[in-house]
């Protein structure tokens, strides 16, 4: 799961897409954990993973926890305590803890690569657990290193068909891709799917995940030829092992209905999206995360084709469903917040237009910072939309605000030393 640097709340939605779609797949329990484990380690570092699996995050943090104090006697460098330490970095990288997760990742690979050598299987997994949380930090130079030293150990160790080293092969891919390098991306994806294909079949769930991936590569190239079949046969393989009514499901017709609407083609992109959202809300519940983004799938579509009234009240359960899942400023919100507000100003509403504006710029500030490029963008519309209300003096201090963070970014980015080797901490 490689996640680039974040430079709109529309390349924010594009992500979320892509997120869902793992987690869709790594989670597929929806049982309970027993409160009441047993004081072992083995029992609570179980109870943890099994919590883990069912995304029940509070309950797995805790025996986690308790799995750490119950391996101390074991001594600082013994495997069980690496392997509670990964796991609990795993949590925190789920719930985007990065920065209580990186220190967990490195101890458990220090612990690995000191007690079974640098190039042991175990090593490989903590490599690409923390090469993976690296690049969701856009810290891509070590990533790549660390992805690099994985896929040698497991290609050595396993051989190159291996599925292990489909994995590094389409974790590295991934980071490609977020970075824009979708020339070095593209024959990493290619590799992962001739591996996948050997190894499980044509038809097979793992292959389907790796026809997205290359499929999503092509999109964003503009080679929606080459997608539009991949994610057409990813659905077929996701319909007929896995049912016409699961969460996996709704991330192939979701990416295809992103590919349409890139395209514009809008009345090809709404059953595919309408579907997804149906089967969210059936098999997630109407308040999960994963229903609030088709919930605003579908609003984009209806408001690419003007149908302004349809669209309204799908933004508005969007944004209730992010506020309640992720919080009230955060980069969901802000997503719909964005769509919201651009399109009551198309509709000529100002007055409904000016506070979302203002939420829209609150959070922008929390997610990116008060000297983010993009409020360069929303300052200058917020003060487009005073105007219209008559609230010139406002407005004027927006757009001086705008200015002030185009000189702050220019003398930055002129003091800035160029290098050919970028800065990874």
């Amino acid at each position: 799961m490689k996640i680039g640097a974040l430079t709109s709340f529309r390349l924010t939605r594009v992500v979320l897409r892509q997120v869902s779609a793992i987690l869709v797949l790594a989670f597929t329990c929806v049982g309970q954990v027993s409160p009441f484990p047993g004081t072992d380690w083995a029992s609570l570092n179980d109870s943890g993973e099994r919590a883990y699996d069912r995304r029940q995050y509070e309950a797995a943090e805790r025996f986690f926890n308790s799995a750490l104090q119950a391996a101390k006697p074991f001594g600082p460098d013994d495997l069980r305590l690496a392997t509670t330490l990964n796991d609990l970095g795993l949590l925190y990288r789920a719930q985007g803890k990065f920065k209580q997760a990186e220190p967990l990742y490195r101890q458990s690979l220090a612990i690995r690569e000191k007690k079974l050598g640098p190039r042991d299987l175990q090593v490989a997994t903590s490599l690409n657990n923390l090469a993976g949380l690296l690049a969701a930090e856009t810290r891509y130079v070590e990533a790549e290193r660390l992805y690099q030293r994985a896929l040698t150990i497991r290609t050595t160790k396993l051989g190159k068909n291996d599925p292990q080293v489909a994995t590094v092969l389409n974790n590295l891919a991934g980071m490609y891709s977020a970075e824009g390098k979708y020339d070095k991306a593209v024959p990493l994806f290619q590799q992962t799917l001739k591996i996948r294909e050997s190894n499980f079949g044509p038809d097979q769930p793992p292959v389907a995940n790796a026809l997205n991936n290359l499929a999503g590569v092509y999109t964003s190239q503009g080679q929606y030829e080459k997608a539009i079949p991949l994610y057409q046969r990813a659905i077929a393989i996701d319909e007929k092992i896995q049912g016409p009514e699961q969460t996996a499901l709704t991330m192939d017709l979701s990416n295809l209905g992103a590919l349409y609407f890139q395209q514009g083609k809008y009345d090809d992109a709404l059953p595919l999206y309408q579907r997804a959202l149906d089967i969210r809300d059936k098999t997630l519940g109407p308040l999960h995360p994963l229903t609030g983004i088709s919930v605003q799938n579908l609003a984009g579509v209806y408001k690419a084709q003007k149908k302004y009234d349809l669209a309204e009240p799908l933004y508005q359960r969007a944004l209730n469903i992010f506020q309640t899942s992720a919080g009230p400023e955060s980069a969901e919100v802000g997503s719909v917040l964005d769509e919201l507000s651009s399109m009551y100003v198309a509709e000529g509403k100002y007055t409904e237009a000016a506070p979302l504006f203002a939420q829209l710029v609150s959070v922008e500030e929390k997610v990116f910072g008060p000297n983010a490029p993009i409020l360069t963008e929303t300052l200058p519309a917020y003060a487009s939309v005073l105007r219209k209300l008559g609230r010139d003096a406002e407005a004027v201090q927006l757009d001086e605000r705008a200015q002030q963070i185009i000189v702050k970014s220019k003398v930055a980015n002129t003091a800035k030393p160029t290098s050919a080797h970028p800065h990874t901490n």
